[in-house]
């Protein structure tokens, strides 16, 4: 009887180790799942990043470009690259050779756009062209040299 008893208690025994272990097995194979999405997100958002990264710097050397070949004004390439350097490389605002993108942007920031400018009366429109023309004038060297060593520059990865 004792042995009956013994045995009954070491196959209890038996049973609830087996379900442990299968319960752990279980465990790890749903952190393992747990693990490897984590890391696909991971991955897919470094991608998007980079996407977006490089994306940025296309956009950088293309309206560079566009500036030095005269094919925008002068104001609306630095306000389209001041934003952009915003976003891509900040610490750029205080570099000598590209702070006149970010002195174009300020001073040309009270000026209306899209809509805005389009409710101005024509006298409006007429003075703020002068000022912003007066402006490029003045920048247009500083401009041309930033826009041309921004079509080169090679922004750290």
């Amino acid at each position: 009887m004792a042995q009956n008893m013994f045995l009954t208690l070491v196959f209890i025994g038996l049973c609830l180790v087996v379900g442990l272990l299968m319960l752990i097995r279980w465990q790890l194979k749903t952190q393992r799942k747990a693990q490897q999405a984590h890391e696909k997100l991971l991955q897919d958002a470094k991608a998007k990043a980079q996407e977006q990264r490089d994306y940025l710097i296309e956009s950088v050397k293309v309206i560079s470009l566009a500036i030095v070949d005269e094919q925008c004004e002068l104001a609306e390439g630095c306000i389209r690259l001041k934003k952009l350097l915003d976003h891509l490389a900040p610490q750029l605002h205080r570099h000598e050779d590209f702070s006149v993108i970010n002195e174009m942007f300020n001073a040309t920031s009270h000026m209306p756009i899209l809509d805005e400018w389009k409710k101005l009366k024509l006298k409006q429109r007429f003075e703020l062209t002068q000022e912003r023309e007066a402006l490029e004038q003045q920048h247009r060297d500083a401009i041309l040299a930033a826009a041309r060593k921004l079509a080169d520059y090679r922004f750290q990865q």
